[in-house]
């Protein structure tokens, strides 16, 4: 049995760290949960990337670890992972990209421990940007991969 006290204190630590840092925008909506688990269910992360790379820096590698400890401390949930990219390079090779992205943030949660049948992975390339730019404008805040933890329904 794990400590919810001492567990709530560890990951509220990890996400001040992260939000402090920059590397993670969290929106949680209140949620009914019983003592024994965390309320961070419902919560959404974004893990960013360089132009045209597929690599998690450290600060993604910290929301890998806040997000797998959410799933191992919450009951049914599903975790939602969509690549996207800015519009730099073409179409086709930001689609590919996009779901590179995806694809590698799904495995380094599994090798985190959550497990690979709670995870939907989908990529979109340039098509579902959070800032609108022109064709061929690099814009970080669209190399990103938006991962959604939602508690299920009993």
């Amino acid at each position: 049995m794990f400590n919810t006290t001492r567990s709530l204190r560890m990951l509220a630590a990890a996400l001040a760290i992260s939000i402090a840092t920059g590397c993670a925008e969290t929106s949680t909506q209140p949620q009914a949960s019983t003592a024994a688990e965390p309320q961070l269910a419902g919560a959404w992360y974004q893990v960013y990337f360089d132009t045209n790379s597929f690599e998690i820096n450290p600060r993604g590698q910290m929301i890998i670890k806040t997000v797998a400890h959410v799933v191992a401390n919450t009951d049914s949930t599903r975790v939602t992972v969509i690549g996207k990219t800015d519009r730099a390079g073409t179409a086709e090779a930001n689609m590919a990209l996009s779901q590179r992205r995806a694809d590698t943030v799904r495995n380094a949660l599994i090798a985190a421990g959550v497990p690979p049948a709670r995870i939907d992975t989908s990529w979109t390339g340039e098509s579902r940007q959070a800032v609108a730019t022109a064709d061929a404008t690099a814009e970080q805040r669209n190399r990103v991969v938006d991962i959604t933890v939602v508690k299920l329904a009993p």
